[in-house]
């Protein structure tokens, strides 16, 4: 299977400065992500998607592709806006066709399960798109996973699952030090 892996690491987080950046045994979240998607035993294309500097060129000594995420993008906005903004610049590489499109949000470094295995139990209960749940079963999007053909059509929900995972959500300096606990 070929695989998008969009990473959407914007930098003005108000309540952790620079989080995706921070660190976790000497790997940035970011790399903590990239790290997580090559594990996969599937053909992946990484973007990062960034409107910072630092983190597109992090992106570049990773070897992933570094997307310059434009401006309207950051903020409060919906992370499925920014993974329909990367997969329509990326679409335009025709040897690469995609079968799932994947988000993986950086502020979840310390996911309980291996993308694999999300991938397989989206396919064995045919699911079109999958999310992460937390522990309160709360969306955690940690992971998200599309169907290419129902993502393009911006059908994200005609059959959704979810799986459990006990990913730490990364908001402040203090949740930063518990996923070092567990890490």
């Amino acid at each position: 299977m070929n695989i998008l892996v969009i990473i959407p690491a914007k930098m003005d987080s108000t309540r952790l400065p620079g989080k995706n950046l921070k660190e976790i045994n000497g790997k940035s979240l970011v790399e903590l992500s990239v790290d997580y998607a090559n594990n996969s035993k599937h053909a992946v294309r990484i973007v990062v998607s960034s409107e910072d500097e630092t983190v597109q060129q992090l992106a570049n000594t990773l070897d992933v592709i570094g997307h310059i995420r434009p401006i309207e993008l950051c903020g409060d906005t919906e992370v499925v806006d920014v993974y329909t903004h990367v997969f329509n610049e990326q679409k335009t590489f025709p040897h690469f066709r995609f079968d799932l499109v994947i988000g993986l949000q950086p502020d979840n470094p310390n996911r309980s399960n291996t993308l694999d295995e999300c991938i397989d139990y989206m396919i064995d209960n045919n699911y079109d798109d999958l999310i992460t749940v937390n522990e309160q079963y709360k969306r955690s999007g940690s992971v998200r996973i599309f169907k290419r053909e129902y993502f393009e059509r911006g059908e994200f929900s005609k059959r959704m699952g979810c799986i459990k995972d006990e990913a730490v959500d990364v908001h402040y300096e203090s949740d930063l030090e518990t996923v070092k606990e567990k890490i």
